[in-house]
Order: structure tokens, then sequence, then C-alpha cells
């Protein structure tokens, strides 16, 4: 593939190089590509901050440790970057404003920080890559043509775990703006999204309108929630997680909904 020898060219002229790495296809590619490349010269970097999902640091960590390339871990408490649990329109670019500072903080002196952003990011309503620009952070799987498509390719052909993992985001995600977020909250939507899962769903988005869940399908899932049985298991899910209501969207999952509300 070109595109894998031209991210291996850009990676060798970026080193020393720390990888934003979150557990997900895209900066597992990355990093594994890096550290093949840049060998001791590469490292990992995961922000563990509490509307992160637990599983996803889990598989970070597991397949750091797997390939075994140096990984740090920074806590990030979101309580000290005004106004972003209350979850404003402009939160994805506080977000990332305030990690990505965080890992150019941790590491040494003129290290390079990238991301795993693809050219697919590049079309879509990203809020957080103004802040990528701004902090001088590097995108090499833009830079070498990458689709989210030629990332699963490559990821399968070099037998990398989780290659056909679906898309994952943060929990901040799930709530409407201009909504106080709580620990209680991203905890009832994390342990929903997970019960639903492991009833064999492979995309499901739970968004937190208060006391009701408007759960978000794939449009080839969503015949499988409507299914009676199913439904009853879904309301009490969403039932045993503190919600009194529970809505199918009839639209099916789409990224970013909640900013259209």
């Amino acid at each position: 593939m070109i595109h894998y020898q031209r991210l291996k060219a850009i990676l060798t002229r970026s080193t020393p190089l720390a990888v934003a790495f979150s557990g997900g296809v895209d900066s597992t590619l990355l990093l594994k590509v890096a550290h093949d490349t840049l060998g001791d010269r590469c490292c990992a970097i995961t922000v563990d901050a509490p509307y992160h999902f637990r599983q996803e640091q889990d598989d970070a960590a597991r397949f750091a440790r797997q390939i075994g390339v140096r990984h740090l871990i920074i806590p990030f408490d979101p309580a000290r970057v005004p106004d972003l649990l209350n979850n404003p329109p402009e939160r994805c670019y506080l977000c990332k404003q305030a990690l990505l500072k965080d890992c150019f903080n941790a590491l040494p002196p003129h290290w390079n920080l990238a991301d795993g952003s693809t050219c697919d990011d590049q079309k879509a309503h990203r809020p957080g890559s103004r802040a990528l620009a701004e902090l001088g952070v590097l995108s090499p799987l833009t830079e070498a043509g990458f689709s989210k498509q030629d990332v699963r390719l490559l990821s399968r052909q070099l037998g990398l775990p989780g290659w056909d993992k679906p898309a994952q985001s943060c929990l901040l995600t799930r709530f409407p703006h201009h909504t106080t977020i709580t620990p209680q909250a991203l905890q009832q939507v994390a342990q929903t999204e997970t019960a639903v899962r492991e009833l064999g769903f492979s995309v499901v988005r739970v968004r937190n309108l208060g006391t009701t869940a408007r759960l978000e399908f794939e449009k080839g899932e969503l015949a499988q929630a409507k299914l009676p049985d199913v439904r009853d298991q879904l309301e009490a899910i969403c039932r045993k997680a503190g919600f009194a209501e529970v809505i199918l969207d009839p639209a099916g999952y789409r990224s970013g909904s909640m900013d259209q509300n």
C-alpha cells in the first residue's frame, strides 16, 4: 500500500514522536507503525479522563504493553477547564485544547505530538481540529492520505487487534449542550451502553435527555432493537440504570446528533 510507505517516511522525519493514543483503531495503527519505524524515539501518551470509556483505556494499556512501547498515562480533571462540564457547543475544542496542552507538558522538550486523524475527519464536523492546528499537533495518517477504510485495511493486514472495532466517542457527546454533567450521569450512560452492547449490538449511543434515554442504533441493527423481547430487555437495562423512559430513535445512529438539538 503506497499510503503505508508514505506514512513511514513522514514518521521518520517527525522523530522524536509521541502518539496521542486512545486505543481506537486509528491511533492503534499510528502507534504500531510509529513504534516499528522509530523504536525508542516513539512513545504513547493517553489521557485518563472520566468521560472516556474505561474499556478503551484498558485496550490502550494492553496494546502498549503488547508491542513494548513506553506508555505515559496522564490523569485529567475536567473541572479545572472553565465551563467544560456545562457542555457548551465549543466543548470539543475546549476539551481537546486542554488535553493536548497536558500532553505537551508531560513530554520532554522538542518532542512532537501526533494524533490519529484521517482524511475522513477533515470532511466531518470536528471542532477539536482547531486545537490540533493551534498547538502544532501532527496528523501523519491524514498527511499520508489515509481514509478510515485504508486504516482498517492496513490494520487487518498487520494483524492488529480491534481493526474492525466501531468508532467510539467520549461520553460528553451523549448529553445536550448547556447541560451540567456529573460523574453519576457519566456512569449512568457508560453502564447502559455497556449492557446494551452485551446484547450483541455493535454500535449504540445512549443519549441522556434527563430522565429519558434515547437509544440510537445503526440502521442494520435497528430492526433487531424493535423486536418485542429485545425491546423489553433494552427497557429493563435503561430502567436499572435509572432512566424513567426509553426511546428508540427511528432515524438510527448519527454521529454528532446532539449537536443538532
